[in-house]
């Protein structure tokens, strides 16, 4: 009786070993990083933002499809339409957190500028959860099939939801907690970025089959009327906006394309096989390279490609933490 007692103990040790979450090497708060989630291959790879130096590569070894960092820069979520919760890590201990149990379906998460709240889509229940920096909960809020881009204003009043499937997108008063106003927007419409003293929001687009989007479709904020187009061939689908214009990267023709607020379009370069994810920091744009693996540095001023750094395999999404002294 006590042997079987003592196999039922190892038992029971080793599976909740294989459920919890490893720890992996930290990363400190001094370092500022760029990272790389790496899709394909299950991965983080986190690189030194100066020089691209490898600081630490995490083996998720679980299908995530997206991430983003906590306001304070401290703590990093994952998470996936067919994962059963939300995953959250400490940077500077490379520890697991307590998951967040969401259910399956989640496909977006943002946080809110003060750190008090994240947003997340969810695509099973075509909603737009509201939750406590605890986990807790708070609202949800019905919105379209598949919420895959969430932009939130600078003062985290408004949250700007683009269904890539439903063609809407949706205004969310954060405040009230109600969807306030939605408006058209193209089928397959994906990445976005809010101008808020222009008044706009710039919406992308992948497109389906033949059916392939080439232009940035201009939204006023104030009443969701379509302003104008701007060409941006082929696939626009992320965008960033520095003291140098707005940067478009085309996931279809491997370009970042650097646009006036007019929307003429300056100057552009190409960059990388099948780019998914641009992000600025530092006068440099740093373009995730789906098919190569590899991150593409450029100038900001000059669209001059700089470097080229590896990364684990798939990167599908980048993340920027400035380091804090």
């Amino acid at each position: 009786m006590k042997r079987a007692s003592v196999w039922m103990l190892l038992g029971c040790f080793f599976l909740l070993s294989g459920c919890a979450h490893p720890s992996f090497p930290p990363v400190a708060d001094s370092l500022s990083v760029v990272i790389s989630l790496d899709v394909k291959g299950e991965t983080v790879t986190f690189l030194n933002a100066k020089n691209g130096g490898k600081i630490a590569r995490w083996n998720i070894n679980e299908p995530f499809q997206g991430g983003a960092l906590s306001a304070d820069g401290r703590t990093l979520l994952l998470y996936g339409r067919d994962l059963d919760g939300v995953y959250r890590y400490d940077l500077a201990t490379g520890k697991p957190l307590a998951e967040w149990k969401t259910g399956s379906g989640i496909v977006s998460a943002a946080p809110s500028p003060d750190g008090r709240t994240w947003f997340f889509g969810d695509s099973e229940h075509h909603a737009v959860r509201v939750v406590s920096r605890d986990g807790e909960e708070i609202a949800r809020l019905s919105v379209g099939r598949s919420p895959m881009t969430l932009l939130v204003n600078r003062a985290g009043t408004r949250l700007y939801v683009i269904d890539f499937q439903d063609e809407r997108a949706r205004v969310i008063d954060v405040d009230r907690r109600r969807v306030i106003r939605s408006f058209a927007v193209p089928k397959f419409a994906l990445g976005g970025v809010v101008r808020e003293k222009q008044g706009e929001l710039w919406v992308g687009g992948h497109g389906s089959g033949s059916r392939v989007e080439t232009n940035i479709h201009v939204y006023s904020l104030q009443d969701g009327r379509l302003l104008r187009t701007i060409a941006a061939p082929v696939m626009p689908v992320d965008f960033v906006e520095t003291d140098r214009g707005v940067f478009v990267l085309s996931h279809g023709s491997n370009t970042v394309y650097r646009v006036l607020p007019s929307g003429k379009r300056l100057d552009s370069v190409s960059v990388g096989a099948n780019p998914f994810a641009m992000e600025a920091a530092g006068g440099r744009l740093y373009i995730a390279s789906y098919d190569s693996d590899e991150m593409i540095v450029v100038d900001e001023g000059t669209l001059r490609p700089l470097a080229r750094w590896k990364t684990g395999d798939g990167p599908l999404q980048l993340l920027i933490r400035e380091g804090r002294t």
